[in-house]
């Protein structure tokens, strides 16, 4: 982490992404669920503090904020106290957001109530300027032409679902180009536009994500000079369990872990009898990983469970509940809204229920 204290005249910006509060991810059991809020509130007060911390001026939030249009007021409230924190440190507040709901979008509102400066429709065409240090700053969106008057640098931010050629068409309007959608950080150019993308403020499982925020210095003299700050808090810690013996053993490496990190990553390999993954107990595991403050995710997507120990060496016959599982997985990483992700995970407790009660499946006309 590179933190350069603002001089006379510098203009300071934080720029994040991949909040999404409220987000409860369908994948996950619902205690884990809750937590996953958890870490995503403190992700958000995290980086405003370190924004703050860092002198900075001004903190854009790309993106969008929250993970559902009409969010809930739990999760409206849980955004107030970080805002209002950093309000008073003097920091101006901009945010992107959904136009079609304007009179229900829970970031309009805590614009309304004088938490976010200014709200720019992700999609745009939007435009704001703002003055920091001297300096005025035009933010726009959605393709929104780069001359405003009186701006004395011009920042593009892109759109959620945007094409490939997107970043070249924001480039012809703009000073510099802010990517909000990627998962890693990354300092690149068009021509003779910085392209920068920020990375990922929020909580994820993703292998590749790269949590934290870009920090922009902004001079006459230097132009603009990006640097990455990490938020290491929420970074996953991965472990990997290979064709484990017993219940124990998968207890023993998991259990020293649950408390002492935010997220965990669990990968369980190979070929398992079923009695060692039942005797695991992989979902009192993630109870107690809850109550102990981690947020702890299974990945099985590599692990065969075999009926019996005369099995290893035969092809494999994989546990039907197991495969059920990893199948719901995959339809929920694949799912296009919350509602068929809520049709999925009721499906998946359903046939785990049927299963461990060991009673017939009904046939419903």
């Amino acid at each position: 982490m590179r933190i350069v204290r603002p001089l006379e005249g510098r203009a300071r910006l934080a720029v994040a992404a991949g909040f999404r509060l409220g987000a409860r991810p369908a994948a996950l059991a619902p205690s884990q669920q809750d937590r996953f809020c958890s870490l995503t509130q403190r992700a958000f007060a995290g980086v405003l503090d370190q924004a703050a911390s860092a002198g900075c001026q001004a903190f854009v939030c790309g993106g969008g904020l929250f993970a559902d249009t009409l969010p809930s007021l739990e999760h409206v409230r849980a955004a107030m106290a970080p805002l209002a924190s950093a309000r008073r440190a003097g920091i101006t507040i901009i945010a992107t957001g959904d136009s079609a709901n304007q009179d229900t979008d829970g970031t309009n509102f805590l614009a309304e109530v004088g938490l976010i400066d200014t709200v720019l429709d992700a999609r745009g065409p939007d435009s704001t300027l703002i003055s920091a240090a001297n300096l005025q700053l035009a933010l726009v969106t959605g393709g929104a032409r780069g001359d405003l008057d009186g701006a004395d640098l011009v920042l593009a931010l892109d759109a959620p679902g945007r094409d490939a050629g997107e970043p070249a068409a924001m480039a012809t309007n703009a000073d510099l180009v802010i990517a909000t959608h990627a998962r890693q950080a990354a300092f690149d150019r068009l021509g003779d536009v910085p392209v920068i993308e920020t990375g990922w403020a929020g909580p994820s499982f993703e292998r590749d994500t790269q949590p934290g925020f870009v920090v922009l210095d902004v001079d006459p003299r230097n132009g603009v000079v990006p640097s990455f700050v990490e938020t290491d808090a929420i970074r996953p810690a991965q472990l990997v369990v290979d064709a484990p013996q017993t219940g124990s053993e998968i207890d023993r490496l998991i259990a020293p872990e649950l408390g002492a990190v935010g997220i965990l990553d669990a990968k369980i390999q190979g070929r398992v009898l079923r009695s060692v993954w039942h005797d695991a107990d992989p979902e009192g595991l993630i109870d107690r990983a809850a109550a102990a403050g981690t947020l702890l995710r299974f990945d099985i997507d590599g692990m065969v469970v075999v009926e019996s120990a005369s099995e290893i060496g035969l092809p494999e016959r994989p546990s039907f509940l197991v495969n059920a599982r990893r199948v719901s997985e995959r339809l929920l990483t694949a799912a296009n809204d919350e509602s068929e992700r809520d049709v999925v995970a009721a499906a998946r407790s359903r046939i785990v229920e049927t299963a461990r009660r060991r009673e017939p499946t009904k046939i419903v006309a």
